[in-house]
């Protein structure tokens, strides 16, 4: 994958947010450089210029949605004393960021299987990151009072109720 840190920045996302919204809507195997490079108003040579595969785009679609979620979260968490309204915020946000980033929410649940192994497992650690962080908060608040097992249970309760929404 080519750096997205260079001034190509800008149609890299143009590509990904139409990659990401065809993704979403056909699915991955279905979706085709072709539908791509209409959705995004760039020749197949162009998109291919910016991402040297479609799972090239599907892994930058993931990987930047994930860095997206997990930007600033334990510093705004860790920036808050009280344990409820910690698990506010961290409902609130998921609430908050997901509608934005719908196309991307739905590629990620739905399609991130058509990953190779390397890229699927770079999504992997991004999500276990992003549970750790939500386990901390419930562990946080429970205290004593909950057992691990019961903080997973809860952890995957809420996440997956949140994610019900967009699914």
């Amino acid at each position: 994958m080519k750096d997205d840190k260079k001034p190509l920045n800008g149609r890299r996302r143009v590509i990904a947010k139409a990659g990401a919204e065809l993704f979403s809507r056909k699915g991955f195997v279905e979706t085709s450089m072709e539908d791509i490079s209409a959705a995004a108003k760039l020749s197949k040579g162009g998109i291919y210029h910016y991402f040297s595969s479609k799972t090239d785009l599907l892994a930058f679609i993931l990987d930047d949605f994930m860095d997206i979620v997990l930007e600033n979260l334990q510093a705004e968490l860790d920036g808050i004393d009280d344990g409820l309204e910690k698990v506010r915020r961290l409902i609130f946000r998921y609430v908050e960021l997901y509608p934005k980033h719908m196309a991307e929410a739905r590629t990620l649940f739905f399609e991130a299987k058509n990953l190779p192994q390397r890229p699927f497992k770079n999504i992997v650690n991004k999500q276990r990151e992003y549970y750790r962080i939500a386990a901390g908060v419930f562990s946080d608040y429970f205290g004593s009072f909950v057992d691990k097992d019961q903080v997973t249970a809860i952890t995957f309760i809420i996440l997956s109720m949140c994610n019900s929404i967009y699914a």
